[in-house]
């Protein structure tokens, strides 16, 4: 490790996320959040858990819809970044499945690979990123590898202004939803900064998952108006510019570079984030419906995919065990069957709605 490029990122308390319940290949996704910690309880067997943050209790204690749900179903929250470009992203990455290190992150066209150099040093290679789902690095012994989703956001009423929470879910629809809202109130209240807001829940169902509700999560405004939103951010910023503390954060940590350099690579602490991957939900009546056994399905709905891309990936995967003139006779184009889901106005929603990371 070059030791002049470790990651600086912003301090982070903890995770939030998806509540899960079940066990195993029969987890299901809950109508409410968790707030995490960086610390892990104690396990006699199995894969160490995250534990609550302390946060979590005062977040259901001061929150009326929390406290009348018994669970955390809202959370006040600020953005850190002022640009929504900043305060979202989302990523495959690939860790070392003994090490915990990071390995490899893509975007689903391109990835940059941890290798080493004639020189022995660790460097970065370019790859083709198929995605999770279908890549044989991600899907060998050595790597796991999943969707991340992950925005950066400071909850109202935490001890600590220097340090962030990251939302994190592996799921294409809370991506979507988040990143939306995320535009639209940049543009209409002239950036995200002291913007008030509430972390909530909301559902969708689709034939993918067997009509079956799953949950997910959105933004909402976190102020009776939007005037009284506005007002509220304007007078924080007022507040921020007469107390001469700098407030803008986006060019300190966000290098513009669309190539990752190799200490942003290494960022994620794959111990904060690893009893996500190891999480698959899966609805039970979408495994009976599917044909294929849990573990496969888990994987599918991880990957959000639709009746339609499994049947493309299908075919794909035909296609390479069989000849040119097998495949020419035997598998239709890929374009007629693209041709679905591209053609519905209807957005394509994951089956389970969340990946492992909740």
């Amino acid at each position: 490790m070059n030791l002049n490029r470790i990651s600086i990122a912003p301090f982070v308390q903890g995770v939030i996320r998806v509540d899960v319940d079940g066990e195993a290949d029969t987890l299901k996704t809950s109508p409410n959040m968790v707030i995490c910690a960086r610390t892990h309880l104690p396990v006699e067997a199995g894969a160490p858990k995250l534990a609550p943050h302390p946060i979590q209790a005062k977040v259901l204690e001061s929150v009326v819809a929390n406290k009348e749900a018994g669970k955390v179903v809202e959370v006040p929250i600020t953005m850190f970044f002022n640009k929504a470009e900043n305060g979202i992203g989302i990523q495959y990455k690939a860790y070392d499945r003994e090490k915990g290190t990071p390995l490899c992150a893509g975007d689903g066209k391109t990835a940059h690979r941890l290798a080493t150099a004639p020189d022995q040093t660790q460097t970065l290679i370019e790859v083709a990123c198929p995605g999770a789902e279908t890549c044989a690095f991600a899907n060998s012994e050595a790597a796991a590898c999943r969707r991340q989703v992950k925005m950066v956001v400071q909850i109202v009423g935490q001890d600590d202004p220097l340090s962030v929470f990251e939302v994190r879910s592996g799921s294409l629809n809370n991506y979507r939803t988040l990143a939306a809202q995320l535009k639209i109130v940049e543009r209409r209240y002239g950036g995200l900064r002291h913007v008030p807001l509430k972390l909530t829940m909301w559902q969708a169902s689709n034939q993918a998952s067997n009509y079956e509700a799953f949950d997910l999560m959105r933004l909402s405004i976190g102020a009776p108006t939007e005037a009284q939103a506005m007002e509220q951010a304007k007078k924080a910023r007022e507040q921020v510019a007469a107390d001469g503390l700098v407030d803008d954060m986006d060019d300190l940590f966000i290098t513009g570079d669309e190539r990752p350099t190799f200490a942003e690579l290494m960022a994620d602490d794959f111990q904060m984030v690893r009893d996500f991957y190891e999480e698959s939900p899966v609805r039970p009546n979408a495994v009976k419906h599917s044909g294929r056994s849990p573990v496969r399905a888990a994987a599918i709905m991880d990957g959000g995919v639709s009746m339609a891309s499994s049947m493309i990936a299908d075919a794909l995967r035909n296609a390479n065990n069989a000849s040119a003139a097998e495949h020419a006779a035997s598998v239709p184009p890929v374009a007629s069957q693209v041709a679905v889901p591209v053609a519905s106005e209807e957005p394509v929603l994951d089956a389970i709605g969340e990946g492992t990371f909740l």
